[in-house]
């Protein structure tokens, strides 16, 4: 007798489960409920709202009720990654609010939204997102048709938006940029001496870019045994532009010493060769040292002098 309470037992638990799935798969499949969302624009500024309009649209064939939070951290979730597609964190005033503040089922608005209808609600990300750098950012919108079951949830397809420095800081970009392209352009017209010396200053001022400016880095690389050999046996040429790169922070860490001074001591040019030596006073520490350079150089098809390989004796 108890056995086949047991096995009643049993067979009612498990009606339950296939009548509870299949009431939960009916409704699913019948309250079709597709989120869709869009901006007023696909170009922001930094420091301005970012507004988009999202739309919650019943596909299906039967009514579909959905409840709303008044609190729109509740009844949506965006999903925004960075231009080096790390999740972009909430801005912390707006944390406090989404831990202080918490709907009821009294608060939330029940909508009926018959076959083909739709609903939409505005939100400023900006007022949510730590939105910090430009770029484009990439968007995707979670919504929940009941804000206190968080895991029945619909979501939209990815969004692509770009954020822009605000205008005055563009501007100043812009003109920043064209400043230093003129000021490359006449780094070109330096001779041997010059260029060595540029180069020792821009060290100094830890300004990487008018540093490397100066040298052939795909000559140069041959003269560092390690680098030339995984250079010159890369396969593919994406490869080699890994290893150049990194030879490039190579260079910037092998020059890292603080320097205290320097001095060009001699420039050498025959035709489109060059050599100029030059002493540079480092200092570690409490400790000073003098490293004497001699720099080759060459002069290319634009007439500018690259350094393409250097020696280095200490003197001091």
């Amino acid at each position: 007798m108890g056995n086949k309470i047991q096995r009643g037992k049993v067979i009612m638990k498990k009606l339950l489960f296939l009548l509870f799935t299949f009431s939960f798969a009916f409704s699913v499949e019948e309250e079709k409920l597709k989120i869709t969302f869009d901006f007023d624009s696909s170009t922001y500024r930094l420091g301005f709202p970012v507004y988009v309009n999202v739309k919650i649209i019943n596909t299906g064939e039967r009514d579909a009720i959905i409840k709303l939070s008044p609190f729109d951290f509740e009844s949506f979730y965006f999903l925004v990654r960075t231009p080096e597609n790390d999740v972009l964190d909430l801005k912390d005033e707006y944390k406090l609010i989404t831990r202080e503040y918490k709907g009821t089922p009294e608060m939330y608005k029940e909508i009926l939204l018959s076959p083909g209808e739709s609903i939409s609600r505005r939100i400023d990300l900006a007022k949510c997102y730590d939105f910090r750098k430009a770029g484009f950012y990439y968007i995707k919108v979670y919504f929940y048709p009941d804000p206190d079951v968080k895991v029945d949830f619909f979501t939209s397809d990815d969004y692509k938006i770009l954020l822009k420095p605000p205008l005055v800081v563009e501007s100043e970009i812009v003109k920043e940029n064209l400043e230093r392209k003129e000021e490359f352009q006449k780094l070109k017209l330096l001779p041997p001496y010059e260029v060595v010396d540029n180069l020792i200053d821009a060290k100094m001022k830890k300004d990487w870019e008018r540093f490397l400016f100066h040298f052939d880095l795909e000559r140069l690389i041959l003269s560092f045994q390690n680098y030339a050999t995984a250079y010159q046996n890369a396969r593919t040429g994406r490869y080699k532009l890994e290893i150049l790169e990194d030879f490039k922070r190579y260079l910037t860490v092998h020059w890292q010493d603080r320097i205290l001074s320097y001095k060009i001591l001699e420039s050498y040019i025959k035709e489109g060769e060059a050599t100029v030596d030059a002493d540079v006073e480092y200092k570690v520490r409490q400790l000073s040292y003098v490293l004497r350079y001699t720099f080759k150089l060459y002069r290319n098809y634009e007439n500018q002098w690259k350094v393409y390989d250097y020696t280095v004796l200490r003197v001091k």
